[in-house]
């Protein structure tokens, strides 16, 4: 049998120990000993940032034959800017970037209580998208609801995207043997036709950025990502040439504060907090420009931290030095060049 080896990739569902990847794994790895598990929690992100960071993942840690996408309880459908164009451009770029790796996809549509408007219903639409292309994906939201009913589903979640314990075995009960019917089944994804999006997206790592900083290295799971450590000092980053660049990675960690970036040669400014009130844990961070819309950048200058005493962390005590940590930065390159 060929070799067998999957990546979860996904947002906080993915991160969280109390959610179903935990389990999952531990059972995938107990009743499928051959197969491979690796893991990729981006915490509280867009999905914007899935194709890169699955290209990253592929070149630092595969090759892999499955990848399971848990990218629909991220905040995307509540954004005013969010349309059915732009969502059905990011699940073929993320569809696209499984086949260029040469994974099969499958989605995991993850249960989330909407308590703001909905302005996409970005889970119906991947379902549909599923459908097309005759991707596997497993329904844990709506469908999963209907089923079981609302008060079932609120007795399984902590808050209102994220599972207690209970809840994510619950989750993983039906998660594993989905991911093992997924992984019996032959290669098949190669041989489907996708349209192309109009934009790519990619990743300029942060040693291909000119700069005169050191490094640090902070995993997210089982990715190592390395960050410029900015203590005491600002930076400029110097890219080498012009690119049309969607955002700009960092590190939310208890040492964090406010940092104020020049993006060079556009001219404008932007104000980032590298703290929040959840970063008594570190996570991946990324600054967006213009909603991941992108703008044309040859440098960024970004000042020293400042403190941040507004911002309370939920859990623990701040740490010092005042630091920020700078990752790669995220690109757009059309899918068809001119």
């Amino acid at each position: 049998m060929p070799t067998r080896r999957l990546l979860i990739i996904g947002f906080s569902n993915v991160a969280t120990r109390s959610g179903f990847s935990d389990p999952t794994t531990d059972r995938l790895r107990a009743e499928t000993p051959d197969v491979t598990v690796l893991r990729v929690g981006l915490g509280a992100q867009q999905p914007h940032v899935i194709p890169p960071y699955l290209r990253l993942a592929a070149a630092k840690l595969g090759p892999f034959s499955h990848v399971l996408f848990e990218v629909n309880a991220s905040a995307f459908a509540l954004h005013p800017l969010t349309t059915p164009a732009r969502g059905r451009e990011l699940l073929l770029d993320m569809a696209l970037v499984a086949q260029d790796i040469g994974a099969d996809p499958a989605f995991f549509l993850h249960h989330r209580r909407w308590t703001s408007p909905v302005h996409h219903d970005f889970n119906a639409q991947t379902r549909e998208f599923c459908k097309e292309f005759r991707i596997p994906f497993l329904d844990m939201a709506e469908e999963w609801l209907a089923e079981v009913g609302a008060d079932v589903v609120a007795g399984l979640l902590r808050d209102d995207v994220h599972t207690t314990y209970e809840g994510g075995e619950v989750m993983a009960d039906r998660v594993t043997p989905f991911l093992k019917r997924c992984l019996d089944q032959a290669a098949w994804f190669h041989a489907v036709s996708l349209p192309k999006p109009i934009w790519r997206r990619g990743l300029l790592d942060t040693d291909a950025i000119q700069h005169d900083h050191p490094m640090e290295r902070h995993d997210c799971m089982d990715l190592p990502l390395h960050y410029m450590r900015l203590e005491d000092t600002g930076a400029v980053l110097r890219f080498g040439q012009e690119y049309h660049a969607q955002a700009l990675v960092h590190l939310f960690h208890r040492a964090g504060g406010h940092i104020n970036l020049r993006l060079d040669p556009s001219g404008h400014s932007l104000q980032v907090s590298t703290v929040d009130p959840f970063s008594y844990a570190p996570r991946i961070g990324s600054v967006a420009f213009d909603f991941y819309r992108g703008l044309h950048l040859r440098e960024i200058t970004i000042s020293p931290t400042l403190e941040a005493p507004e911002i309370k962390l939920l859990k623990g005590e701040p740490e010092r030095p005042l630091r920020s940590y700078i990752g790669p930065l995220l690109t757009l390159e059309p899918a068809t060049p001119s």
